[in-house]
Order: structure tokens, then sequence, then C-alpha cells
């Protein structure tokens, strides 16, 4: 497959149709700087699909239509349409020509052509890739994007490589298995979500559903039980009333024996309590007198304590009493002027008219002056008690302390009556000791006869209130079994079989149990049924869909894997060759020297996320060694070295995996004649194998090439094109 030509109509500065007709071999296309010889570079850029419009040198999609100039207007629509040679059928189409179309209008809508019929962009791509074409940089190369190579990361080094190799058709393949896989796991994700949500539903509807199915059943088994219930709680009530009759019988036997039995021990008792009746009166009558002699201790020990706690008050007080500063009034002289005041009083009250009461008052008043008088003038009779109040207070201190060894000397002899008491008391108990046991043990027995006989006495009473409650029972259940059969049988053949059912509790909740049942079935809607059966069939539906999507995961999880396998695999079967040639042709662009290139990986991802979220990809560095030149990284190199390093690495993937066809624009510009001249020579050896476009002002370039095509800028901004083959000219 070849480049046979390029078409061009309205786009950028060719205006009118231009068709650029190419040979195998190599293509040159030159002219002054402006003239727009460029733009073919743009324009086959543009066929192939390029979305990004700085790399067709543009602003905005309007900047690729021919806008117009003093002699021509504007133009709505720009064109450009490719044709190859497809004779190999590098395209996987049925046709020996191919053409490839693109369309834009001034609106920014685009185009797109295969053999005349629209398709989609991603169709053109995909179309395009299965012929080792694309647009990473190796397809069309110009002066910037040859150093471009050098520039990019490992990661978009090797996405270069990889298309070179014509890895980009099974990258593109694998892309769509990634989007249809993430859209299928969407799908999927969405159909789970809504089985999750039916499911709950479902089950709900599946139980009321059941509910109604069972509700006869329900009704059956109800009746069934109560019948049950009512003959076994009749058998169990019989068995317990005639339990009850035996351990009556039973009780009033043992009652009997314990009436019995307390006689015997109560006449035994009082026989034993005879012989010792003056010991236990003599032990009262001495416990009477050690309870009244303890009495008397205590009341001696409280009243010493008092004496004791009154000195300690007395002398504390004669330390602390500071010197009198008056004397005290008589009482007796008091009594007398409040006699007096009081008689007044009375005679005011009742005095029979207000001049009365006023003489009466005025005399008071006048007894008020004359007191008032005689205490300012010290007239006042003093207590006489008070002068000698001081001597009795230490007399009385003394008589405390007298009183306190006279308690003593008596609480002496209490103690020692105490303890002859107790030892009288002791000397008792230690004589009758057999008749005292013998009594203590006819007691012991006739309390634990008493205790029994209580007990049973109210086992009794129980049994009685137990039959009571049976009879009761026993009524209301002839009862029920009146109103749940009608008038039937009391109990049937069938109902005798269950007379010995021991666990009456189970049935009892059996039935409250099915009567829930019942109840709620009441509540439930008959539509329920067939909104069960809609349900549970797009349950049903959905769960396929669920399995055929899973499936499909799984498939395209597989043509993944295919792939990845297929690209790992061509992949590294050319990259030595790579490498090699490399190294080959750098030796010869640099006259010497050696470069290599070299896996690597790099972490892919944000700098704010964790490292374990960083992604860890496969990239392809660069090492070069200068001849005479120590070089550590490629950032030192020159500019003309660059150029060099680049068009090694460039001619190193075409040797490898030869294009169809390679443009190159004015990637010569920056060599001198002996580098020019290294570099047409590799040129001749790879242009056996593939078609070259070059883009040059370089005079040696122009001598190589096989057609040379002129393109010249008149006055009205309009490219034009001339066109020279070498072998006509020279025939």
């Amino acid at each position: 497959m070849f480049l046979k030509r390029l078409e061009v109509q309205g786009f950028k500065s060719f205006a009118q149709k231009t068709v650029l007709d190419f040979e195998r071999g190599v293509s040159a296309v030159v002219g002054p700087n402006g003239s727009g010889k460029s733009n073919i570079a743009d324009a086959l850029r543009f066929v192939l699909g390029e979305q990004g419009m700085k790399n067709i040198r543009a602003k905005k999609s309007e900047d690729l239509i021919f806008s117009g100039s003093g002699s021509r207007a504007k133009m709505n629509i720009a064109q450009a349409t490719l044709y190859f040679d497809n004779t190999d059928r590098a395209f996987p189409v049925d046709f020996a020509e191919v053409s490839v179309s693109r369309k834009i209008f001034r609106d920014g809508e685009n185009q797109y052509f295969i053999n005349n019929a629209q398709v989609r962009l991603r169709d053109l791509a995909e179309f395009i890739a299965k012929a080792k074409l694309g647009l990473k940089g190796y397809t069309i190369i110009n002066q910037g994007m040859g150093d471009y190579i050098l520039n990019a990361s490992p990661k978009d080094r090797k996405d270069i490589i990889d298309e070179a190799l014509g890895l980009r058709e099974f990258q593109i393949k694998k892309n769509e298995a990634a989007s249809k896989l993430n859209q299928t796991q969407n799908n999927l994700e969405k159909t789970e979500s809504i089985i999750r949500e039916l499911t709950p539903h479902l089950r709900f509807l599946e139980r009321q559903a059941e509910k109604l199915k069972e509700k006869e059943r329900l009704e059956g088994d109800l009746a069934k039980l109560q019948k049950s219930f009512i003959a076994s709680k009749f058998h169990s009530l019989k068995k317990e009333s005639e339990g009850n009759s035996k351990k009556k019988e039973i009780l009033q036997g043992e009652i009997s024996t314990l009436e019995e039995s307390l006689r015997r021990i109560n006449s035994e008792l009082a026989e034993e309590e005879k012989k010792v009746s003056g010991f236990f009166d003599e032990v009262e009558r001495l416990e009477k007198e050690l309870f009244k002699v303890e009495s008397r201790k205590s009341e001696l020990e409280r009243e010493l304590g008092k004496l004791e706690g009154a000195i300690g008050f007395q002398e504390r007080r004669q330390a602390s009493k500071p010197a009198p500063q008056f004397a005290p009034i008589s009482i007796a002289y008091i009594k007398e002027k409040l006699s007096d005041i009081k008689n007044f009083l009375s005679e005011i009250l009742s005095a029979s008219s207000f001049e009365e009461a006023k003489k009466n008052a005025d005399n008071l008043s006048k007894i008020f002056d004359k007191l008032s008088k005689d205490v300012e003038a010290g007239k006042v009779p003093i207590e006489s008690s008070f002068e000698e109040k001081e001597d009795g207070e230490k007399e009385e201190v003394l008589k405390l302390k007298k009183e306190k060894e006279e308690v003593l000397a008596l609480l002496n002899e209490v103690n020692k009556s105490f303890f002859e008491v107790k030892e009288k008391i002791k000397s008792l108990n230690l004589s009758n000791h057999k008749e005292k046991e013998n009594i203590f043990n006819l007691r012991g027995e006739k309390s634990e006869k008493e205790h029994k006989l209580n007990s049973a006495q109210r086992d009794i009473r129980e049994v009685v209130i137990q039959e009571e409650r049976i009879k009761t029972e026993l009524d209301i259940l002839r009862k029920e079994k009146e109103a749940l059969l009608s008038g039937e049988e009391m109990f049937s053949a069938d109902e005798m079989s269950v007379l010995n059912m021991p666990d009456l509790a189970n049935i009892s909740r059996d039935i409250e149990r099915i009567k829930i049942k019942l109840e709620t079935v009441e509540l439930i809607d008959i539509s329920v049924v067939s909104e069960y059966e809609e349900t549970k069939e797009r349950v049903e539906f959905l769960k396929k869909e669920a399995g055929d999507l899973n499936a499909a995961i799984a498939s395209l999880n597989s043509t993944i894997l295919k792939l990845n396998s297929e690209i790992e695999e061509i992949f590294k079967k050319s990259f030595s060759s790579i490498s090699k040639n490399f190294n080959k042709y750098f030796s010869i662009l640099f006259n010497g020297g050696s470069a290599r290139l070299e896996m690597v990986r790099e972490e892919k991802g944000d700098e704010d996320v964790g490292e374990e979220k960083k992604e860890s990809v496969l990239g392809v560095d660069v090492f070069v060694s200068l001849p005479r030149k120590k070089v550590e990284s490629l950032s030192v190199l020159s500019g003309g070295e660059r150029t060099l390093s680049s068009l090694a690495l460039l001619f190193a993937l075409v040797s490898t995996s030869p294009p169809p066809f390679l443009v190159l624009d004015e990637v010569d510009a920056p060599l001198d004649e002996a580098n020019a001249g290294r570099f047409l020579k590799i040129l001749d050896d790879l242009k056996d194998h593939t078609q070259f476009v070059i883009i040059t002002h370089n005079r040696e370039t122009m001598r190589k090439a096989d057609i040379l095509y002129g393109v010249a800028m008149q006055e009205d901004g309009v490219s034009k094109l001339l066109s020279l083959k070498f072998e006509d000219a020279l025939n």
C-alpha cells in the first residue's frame, strides 16, 4: 500500500482544488517561507482525524477554512481527500483504491468519509489504524515534533512505538472492549440493583400469596387443633382432678397423724416440765434479779458519768470565769415592783371611765419614774446571795466529788451482786441437764410437727381451690365444645386418639399462631396473587439478563486479556530490534557513539493521592552516548544533536515496522551538509519499504526526490502548485 494522491480544496491557503500525485520513493515539497507548503502536512493530519487545532496550527475550526482575500470571497467548507493504492489489502476492504475524506464547515460540523461513504470519527480511526497509520508523532513529523519523541514521557514514547508497530488497531479494540465492559458492568449493576430492590417485595408478595393459598388449610388445621385442645384439656383436667382427690386423701391422713403426734408430744412435754417446774421458777426469779442488778448497774454508770461531767464543767468554769462587773438586784425587790405594776394595769383595764383609767395610768408612770431614779442613785437593794456565790461554787465541786466516791462504792457493790447472780444461774443450768434436754427435744419435735401440720393444711386448702378451678374450666370447655361442634358428640374417636397429648402449651401456641395468620390473611387483597406472578416474571427476566451480562463481561475480559497478550507479544518481539536499529542509525548520523532503549515503569496518578492508589505503567526511556562527549541526560543535547537523535529513533521505527508512508516537514532544516548527507543515505536505504513525503528547503534533499512539488503564493493569498517529475525531465 502507498499514498497515491492528496486533493485539497478550501483548506487554509489552498482555495481552489489542488491535487498532489505521489509516487513510491521520495516526494519533496518546496517553496519559500509563507507560501503554504506546510499546509500540505496539515491537510494530511486533518484527513487522518486530528482533533487538536494546535497540532494543525489553528486556534479554532474556522481557521482551517479559506478566509478570503482581496480578490476572492471566503469559503464555507474545507475538504481534503487521501487516495491509497490498496492492492495489498492493507486496508480491510475489497477495493484496489481506497479514499479517506474529511469536510469541515464554518459552524464546526465535521464529516468523515471512507470511499465516499460517511462514517464516524471512531470508525475512521479504527480503519486507518489497521494500515499502521496514526497521529501520535509517527506518520507525520514536523521539525518540532521530531524533538517531541525525545521530550515525551516514557509512557507517551511507548504509545508512539505501539502505533509504529501497528498496535493501534489492537489498542482501539481493547479500548472498545473496555468501554463495552464498563457499560456492561454499569448495566449489570443497574440490573442487580433493580433485582435487589424487587427481591424483598417479591418475597413479601410470595408470602402474601402463600397465605392466601393456605387459608383453607389453616382453617381446617385450626378446627382440628381446637378440637384436639378441648379434648386434651378435658382429659388433662380430669386427670388433674383425680390427682387432686388422691392428694387430698393423702393430706387428710397426714393431718390426722400429725395431730395425734402433737397430742402425744404435748402430754410428754407437760410431764417433763412438771419435773423441772421449780428449776424454771428459780431461774426465772434469778433472771429477773439479774435484770434488776443490770439496770441498777447501768443507772449508777450513767450517774457516775453525769457527776464526772459536772465536776469537769465546774472546774473549767472557775478557771475561765471573768471578774463580775455588776451586782444583781434583789429578787424580792423586783417582785414587789412587778406586783405594784400588775395591780395598776388591772385597775386600768377594769376602770369604768376614761378619767379613772387616766388617773391609774399616771400613777403607773410615777412608779416607773421612781424606779428609774432609784436605780440611777444606787438605792436599789442588792441580792444577798451574790456575795456568797463564789464560796458556794467551790463547795459544790467538793460535794460533787464526794457523791462520785459514794457512787463508785455502790457500783462496786452492784458489780459484785451481778457476778454472784450469774454464778447461781450457771449452777442451776448445770443441774437438771437431762430433763432440760428432753424438754428441748420435745419442743423441737413439737415445732417440726406443727410446721408440717400447717404445711399440710395449707396444701389441702390449695387442693380445694384447684378443685374449684378445674370445675370452672370444665364448664367453660363444655360450652366451647358445644359452640365449636354445634351439638355434635362430645368426643369423637379421632379426638380420643389425642387425649394423651402431653403439651397443651404447644397446641395453644399453634392455635394462636394460626388465628394470627388468618387475621393477617383477611387483610390481604386478592390482587396480590396476580401482582406476585407479574413481579416474579419480571425478576426472572432480570436474572436471565444479569446472567447474559455476566457472560458478556466474562467474554469481554477474555477479549481484553487476549488483546493484552497479543500487544505484549508483538511489542516484545519488536522492541529489541528497534533498540538495535536505534543504535545503528545513531552511530551513522553521529559518525560514532551509541544509543539504546530501555523499558521502565513510572507511577501514574495525582500527587495528592496515596501511594497505594497510584498506578504503575510501562514506558520507554532513551539513553545516548555521543562520540567524544560525555552526556548524562537528553536535556543537555544541542538542537542539532537532538534532531539527529530523534531522526535516529524515527528511522529505527521505520526500519523495524515500515509504515505505508511518512511525512517529514522540514526535519532536515537544522542539519549541516555532512549531517544532511548521512540523513539522505539512510533515506535511500528505507525508501524501498516506505514512501516519504518531505517538505524541505535543503537542496541535497531536493536532489534525492523522485518528484518535486513547488508551492508559491500570489498576491491574492492563494497557494499555487507546480510539479516536476525528475524522471520525465531527464528524458
